[in-house]
């Protein structure tokens, strides 16, 4: 879905953007332009932004779980 139409800034490249270590609005700002023209994509961006972030940390919590689950 595109998020910024001035920009033509999808939630995709939001979620790419994260994966690549973007963790706020302003890092976003700076890689994609994102609310850089109008800023009516900026309510839309930060939800993205968000639910990537969510999805990034609830990811690496299920990779580096503690270590004693491995114990033998």
């Amino acid at each position: 879905m595109i998020v910024c139409l001035c920009k033509a800034v999808s939630d995709r490249q939001i979620r790419v953007a994260v994966k690549g270590g973007a963790s706020s609005l302003r890092d976003l700002t700076r890689d994609l332009g994102v609310g850089t023209c109008c800023g009516k994509c900026l309510p839309e961006a930060k939800a993205a932004l968000s639910a990537s972030l969510q999805a990034r940390d609830s990811l690496r919590s299920a990779l580096f779980s503690p270590a004693s689950e491995f114990a033998v």
